[in-house]
């Protein structure tokens, strides 16, 4: 399976050489393939096609899913090659079970083949979120985004196009994937970010320190947490991940 590259564009002035996720595909998929094989999944398995694109994606509803009740919506952007696998993987790695004990609906897509969603599919993105909401009551109208590695690059890309659209971020790690990307982070005024990084994890961990850095110089409210011991993938419990997106939903409708 292929890796996939992107660069970053540093805080201070100046050319950086490129980052790799080399070995998230397969560190990945070792530490989640016994949870995959185990798990009944109980992701609905749809297929969006827009725009000349098809995109499979998961959806994850609560248990006692009530279609007259508006619930908080999560869209879960997947590591490495953001295949169908890094999907399942991501899914029950930090997201399934908890969102379906928490009340949370979650979408989370596959990229074709030879694509990713952070250099030009990102566009397909809105409109998937607004297909499902054709079927689910969108609380406050907007979705929570977060990504995993490559889908930490792609879910900056999306927030930083369409900021509107989302209501806060959170990456595993994540950066801006490129020069554009970094200089729109002023988008991200009234969105909370908060961003892990593996302490073992050295570039990426640069990187998101740049990141937390601009976000600090433009007064837009973000956390970095350092995870000691980790490497590129995270170990992280669902349930404090889902205590902090929940701080993020409307006082009112939150528990």
């Amino acid at each position: 399976m292929p890796y996939l590259t992107a660069g970053f564009r540093p805080r201070a002035a100046g050319a950086r050489r490129p980052f790799h996720t080399a070995g998230l595909l397969l560190g990945f998929a070792l530490l989640c393939s016994q949870m995959i094989a185990a798990a009944a999944h109980a992701a609905d398995d749809r297929q969006f096609v827009h725009n000349g694109h098809t995109i499979d994606y998961a959806l994850v509803l609560p248990d006692h899913f009530d279609k007259s009740k508006a619930y908080p919506v999560l869209l879960a952007l997947p590591p490495g090659d953001q295949s169908r696998q890094m999907v399942e993987a991501g899914l029950n790695f930090y997201w399934e079970a908890e969102a379906k004990r928490r009340g949370w609906v979650v979408i989370s897509p596959a990229a074709p083949s030879g694509e990713n969603f952070y250099s030009g599919l990102e566009r397909e993105l809105p409109p998937l979120v607004d297909e499902v909401a054709r079927s689910v009551r969108v609380e406050g109208g907007k979705a929570h985004l977060a990504g995993v590695s490559n889908g930490g690059l792609s879910a900056y890309r999306v927030i930083t196009e369409f900021p509107d659209r989302f209501v806060s971020l959170t990456v595993l790690p994540g950066v801006p994937p490129d020069d554009r990307a970094f200089a729109a982070l002023k988008n991200l005024r009234g969105i909370p970010v908060a961003a892990f990084a593996g302490g073992d994890d050295t570039e990426w961990v640069r990187g998101s320190r740049d990141a937390s850095q601009e976000l600090d110089r433009l007064g837009i409210q973000n956390t970095l947490t350092i995870v000691p011991g980790s490497g590129h993938v995270i170990r992280l419990d669902p349930g404090k991940l889902f205590d902090l997106l929940d701080q993020t939903r409307p006082h009112t409708a939150a528990r």
